[in-house]
């Protein structure tokens, strides 16, 4: 069996982070006053309201199985 032509499958694009600025803003203060300070407790809520609106992803379904179901019955 040979193939005629192989196909690929561009490259995923890595996507930033929607909140590396909040994050960016909390190692800052922890750096300035240290990591039990209560000052940094603002920027701590602010990343923990960043983090709890993120969008959920949708998990893609494997389609290996169909796939080799589908082929199978050309072998």
């Amino acid at each position: 069996m040979r193939l005629k032509y192989l196909r690929t499958k561009p490259r995923k694009v890595i996507e930033a982070s929607p909140c590396i600025a909040e994050m960016g803003a909390m190692i800052q203060c922890w750096t300035a006053s240290g990591v039990d300070d209560a000052k940094c407790m603002q920027t701590a809520k602010m990343l923990a309201d960043c983090m709890k609106n993120l969008p959920t992803k949708v998990k893609k379904v494997n389609t290996v199985n169909y796939h080799l179901a589908r082929l199978q019955k050309q072998l």
